[in-house]
């Protein structure tokens, strides 16, 4: 079985220092890393690639800010990361009308080299979903990955990805932080998780 989860939230998206980035948008919800952004998911893939840290398993959110940070970290350390909706973003009726537009898992795959699209996911999303229902949905989706893999597992997801993997598998959120690019461990002792580190980005300074 997996004996440590870490977690990743993506980089600096454009739409948030962009304002008029949705005007011309061809999907709202789906914006992309930033320069900024591309630099801090590359410092992830250095700080594992510096410390030793390789993955039996890569899994990522298919929005394309997580999508483009997995395949920054790739670039580094090597592998491939899977396509998995159930980390996806919180399909919240106030921020989105109807299930966000997201690109294909082929074209995904097909764009970024350390893509994969022949992974059948473990949860698929509903629309709409309140923040406790996408926490669980994440957290479901953590213990079918961990439960799929041995030794060391990276996720790649959103703020809402950091909080329920953490609460899938600790059991609550206590002591989670999220920050952009920030570094999330969860080790397994015994038979239970505990919570190593959670917001961790001096790898960023």
């Amino acid at each position: 079985m997996t004996d440590t989860v870490w977690v990743v939230r993506h980089g600096q998206r454009q739409d948030t220092v962009d304002p008029d980035w949705e005007l011309t948008a061809a999907r709202v919800h789906d914006p992309g890393l930033t320069e900024l952004g591309r630099w801090q998911a590359w410092r992830c893939g250095r700080f594992f690639a510096d410390n030793g840290i390789d993955f039996d398993a890569i899994y990522c959110s298919p929005f394309l800010r997580a999508v483009q940070t997995t395949a920054e970290i790739c670039g580094v350390i090597g592998g491939t990361g899977w396509l998995e909706p159930g980390l996806g973003e919180h399909r919240n009726n106030e921020w989105f009308d109807s299930d966000p537009d997201t690109l294909s898992f082929e074209t995904l795959g097909n764009y970024f080299d350390p893509i994969r699209d022949d992974h059948e996911p473990f949860v698929v999303p509903e629309f709409p979903e309140t923040h406790d229902e996408a926490e669980a949905r994440a957290g479901e989706t953590a213990r079918r990955i961990a439960d799929a893999h041995e030794g060391r597992v990276l996720i790649v997801g959103h703020g809402l990805t950091i909080g329920g993997v953490v609460r899938g598998l600790v059991g609550s959120t206590e002591g989670v932080d999220a920050p952009l690019c920030g570094l999330t461990r969860i080790d397994r002792v015994d038979d239970r998780w505990e919570l190593g580190l959670s917001g961790k980005t001096d790898h960023l300074d």
